[in-house]
């Protein structure tokens, strides 16, 4: 499970703010990770928010002493459009390793409806793992598609409106909901002057299993009572978007934390 949220990344909508002739923003960031206070790994994110199109590619990977007990590596990429109160993403694909297994998930959706996946290797068979139909995998989000999210209006992007939701996920083996939640907002500023200088807004999160998953596992309910996830979020140009700027997830082995080290919007 901590695979899947460091390489989902691992947690968007009004029309009202959007202007039929803006220029694209883009996003360059560059990512640490850390469990238990202790770097483990880093990535890059490159995401553009063109209009109502956007688009993402990420790449994530183990790093320092981490790699002498893990070695993994992974990209994915999203697209996608944002109409009215919804993100409807058109495209999915995670391509990772991990040691000496090889993931590969692709997602085809249309208005955020699943119209065809594939998950290499699949999940195995147990009696008590809960079916995904159908009805599942519609109106859903891909994990990469969570990191960026749209509101109202640009005077939406800071405060208990970014994270007035629920964010229904679908990363091609499990279906789940993050049920965000209004934290506080305050001023971040990162020391090397590489980064975001200016306010985040922090949503706590539940999850919830839908589909897909086994209910009675070690790590589902840890999952389901984990007090201990949060996403900070920042805006993003002058788009009604905001883009996650800091994950992070309580794990058995500690807190995880992905974070912004450098960030630059244009």
């Amino acid at each position: 499970m901590t695979r899947t949220v460091v390489l989902g990344a691992g947690v968007v909508v009004g029309a009202g703010g959007w202007s039929l002739e803006a220029s694209a923003t883009q996003i360059d960031a560059r990512f640490g990770i850390s469990i238990a206070g202790i770097p483990v790994g880093s990535g890059t994110v490159k995401a553009s928010v063109n209009g109502r199109d956007y688009s993402i590619d990420g790449y994530a990977q183990t790093t320092g002493v981490s790699k002498l007990f893990i070695d993994s590596k992974g990209r994915a990429i999203s697209k996608g459009r944002f109409s009215g109160a919804k993100s409807l993403p058109s495209m999915y694909a995670l391509n990772s390793k991990e040691d000496k297994i090889h993931n590969v998930v692709q997602i085809a959706m249309h208005s955020g409806n699943v119209s065809n996946f594939s998950a290499s290797p699949p999940v195995a068979n147990h009696s008590d793992r809960i079916p995904l139909t159908r009805v599942h995998t519609r109106g859903i989000i891909d994990p990469m598609s969570g990191l960026l999210m749209s509101v109202k209006s640009k005077n939406n992007r800071i405060g208990k409106s970014v994270c007035d939701r629920t964010v229904r996920m679908f990363d091609g083996r499990w279906r789940y909901n993050f049920e965000l939640f209004y934290k506080g907002t305050e001023q971040v500023r990162l020391s090397d002057g590489k980064g975001y200088v200016g306010p985040v807004t922090k949503c706590g999160a539940k999850m919830r299993f839908v589909a897909g998953h086994r209910p009675n596992k070690k790590s589902t309910k840890f999952m389901e009572n984990n007090k201990d996830i949060e996403a900070w979020f920042i805006p993003v140009g002058d788009d009604p978007v905001v883009a996650v700027y800091r994950l992070q997830v309580g794990t058995m082995v500690g807190r995880m934390v992905l974070q912004a080290q450098e960030l630059n919007i244009n």
